[in-house]
């Protein structure tokens, strides 16, 4: 017989879960990676068109030059800023995906630990059965080795008038339970 653990399913859902948890995590950590790559990309053009309008106003530049660079260094700052809360929102969800993996991961582990509880508490009941019957396989040999020694010593007259009386002296001490 085999250990057979009574709450098998729900520990493999747990760890679907689980796993399940993890593929979240790391789509999050992805799409936060290539937020943020796209925040540093934006950052650079920036910095770039920054450094154009710089060098146009030391050189000769016309008001619509002017203009057109300021409006474009604008419209980075814009895209700037909702790259800063898509990588905001990215981390957020970074972080409710690890809290979400953690606590399944827990859930996991609590029901392995009772699994391996029960396998120990299993092997141990299974150990003192086989125990219990060996030493019942042991004493009815003992006995049975005693009543043929006594047998052949006694003549048939006595064995019919005279109970059976077991010497405590010679049986086997019982092992110890556990």
């Amino acid at each position: 017989m085999s250990f057979r653990f009574r709450l098998q399913r729900v520990l493999e859902l747990r760890e679907e879960s689980e796993q399940a948890r993890a593929r979240t995590l790391a789509a999050a950590t992805d799409q936060a990676s290539e937020c943020k790559r796209q925040q540093d990309a934006m950052q650079s053009l920036r910095e770039l068109q920054r450094e154009s309008l710089q060098a146009a106003a030391r050189g000769v530049i016309t008001a619509g030059e002017l203009h057109h660079l300021t409006f474009i260094i604008g419209q980075l700052d814009d895209r700037l800023a909702r790259a800063n809360d898509d990588v905001e929102e990215a981390e957020r969800i970074v972080s409710v995906a690890q809290a979400a993996l953690h606590l399944a991961s827990r859930d996991r582990r609590v029901i392995g630990r009772l699994k391996e509880r029960h396998a120990e508490r299993w092997y141990d009941a299974e150990q003192q059965r086989d125990r219990m019957h060996m030493d019942e396989i042991a004493l009815s040999r003992f006995t049975q080795a005693r009543s043929m020694r006594t047998g052949t010593d006694m003549n048939a007259a006595d064995a019919s008038t005279e109970p059976l009386v077991i010497d405590r002296s010679l049986t086997p001490p019982a092992s110890p339970v556990i």
